[in-house]
């Protein structure tokens, strides 16, 4: 449940209104029109505005991350979002937006502008709560298949729409029972002979969660997910059921695991016309550790899952991931951002889109003020494709000013 920005000012903050000549009756009684006007502040203080807006200049020794033909670029990307939206006890609705734009210098095949539109809405009853997510996101390839495909040698422009409802019910004080669903649409523009393929995803979810003690949180978790790919004919359903937990070990240090087995079937189409059904099998992992300190804090992250690709089909996906935050004077604060995916074909065969791929990213930021910091860093990534001899290495440095102002 959510609760108000600030306090209702209280009726001793108003001015007194002027009292009307008794030959002019007023249109309301006196108590209703005050009333109204404290109605009317309240509800003002329920809207929220927040923003951020940031300027990166950098250079990359081999900013298409490719083992052939590397080639080094400067260059600047602006970023801006913003969130407004209405925060009540029961109730919340907001608009996220936020636009991209990045500019090579030698490369200008690869200059593009980005952009994100979403909204999330929130409405809280004595036992229920129903969610819903919605966004669209118009990016590219240079970025959006990191975690999966890793194309970033090409800049074609991506479109992905998803919707997520989700109920959730309190059984009791301690138990809670949650079904969500997902479906998700993207598409590749102009992709000619590249390998992208668009495709759909839909996702659905039935959770439990259990307050064991003030420690101790058990979860489980039904999966199923449907995934096709349209114009190469697959389609493949997978099933999952995991069960876990999380465990506070101390004031400072918490724990969170799920995991279980997993089931999949893909349908892939035949030269004559017909298709094969082909299972595999195997787990399904989530896990997060944090530890925080007197100042900043600590989190580690590993997971196991199938993932939804431009491939054609489902990738199986381990990854692994490291964020520090630790500021160690008023003004100076050391960040470290570190993630590691290996994608693999479900079935165990080989595959062309079979990698490796390591980003390490510390950073050095001074506040400058309340609402700038600026941030000096240094990036290194990696990336190996299982059938090729050769793996890609890319250095890169940054200067980023941002500035965040205070919400209101």
């Amino acid at each position: 449940m959510h609760s108000r920005l600030e306090s209702q000012p209280s009726a001793d903050s108003w001015p007194v209104a002027t009292i009307r000549k008794r030959n002019r009756q007023p249109s309301r009684p006196w108590w209703l029109a005050i009333a109204t006007l404290l109605s009317l502040s309240a509800s003002a203080q329920d809207w929220y505005l927040q923003s951020q807006a940031s300027l990166d200049s950098f250079y990359d020794d081999n900013v298409r991350l490719t083992s052939i033909d590397a080639q080094s670029s400067m260059g600047a990307i602006v970023r801006a979002e913003t969130k407004f939206g209405r925060r009540t006890e029961a109730e919340e609705i907001a608009i996220n937006s936020g636009i991209s734009s990045r500019r090579y210098t030698g490369v200008s095949e690869l200059d593009r502008t980005d952009g994100f539109l979403g909204l999330n809405a929130a409405y809280q009853l004595e036992r229920s709560r129903f969610d819903l997510d919605m966004r669209i996101d118009y990016d590219s390839t240079l970025t959006s298949e990191v975690e999966t495909s890793g194309f970033v040698q090409t800049n074609k422009r991506r479109t992905r729409i998803s919707a997520a409802p989700s109920w959730t019910y309190s059984l009791s004080n301690r138990a809670s029972l949650a079904f969500g669903t997902r479906y998700t649409d993207v598409s590749y523009e102009d992709v000619g002979l590249i390998p992208l393929y668009n495709y759909q995803m839909t996702s659905s979810n039935l959770n439990g969660t259990y307050l064991w003690s003030e420690r101790m949180q058990l979860f489980s978790r039904l999966t199923f997910d449907h995934y096709e790919a349209d114009e190469v004919g697959t389609s493949s359903d997978t099933i999952g059921l995991l069960a876990g937990g999380a465990y506070a070990i101390s004031e400072r240090l918490s724990l969170t695991a799920m995991l279980g087995p997993r089931f999949a079937t893909v349908e892939t189409p035949t030269p004559f016309g017909s298709s094969e059904n082909q299972d595999s099998t195997g787990m399904l992992v989530d896990i997060s550790i944090e530890q925080r300190f007197n100042v900043g804090k600590l989190g580690l992250s590993g997971s196991q899952a199938l993932l939804p690709s431009s491939s054609g089909d489902l990738v199986s996906t381990t990854s692994a991931g490291l964020a520090l935050d630790y500021p160690f004077d008023s003004r100076w604060s050391l960040l470290l951002n570190a993630n590691a995916y290996r994608n693999r074909n479900p079935g165990g065969e080989e595959d062309i889109n079979d990698r490796d791929y390591v980003a390490v990213e510390p950073r050095l930021r001074h506040k400058l003020g309340d609402w700038w910091a600026l941030d000096l860093g240094y990036r290194a990534r990696y990336q190996k494709y299982t059938e090729q001899q050769e793996s890609a290495l890319s250095n890169a440095v940054f200067l980023n000013l941002d500035y965040t102002p205070a919400a209101h």
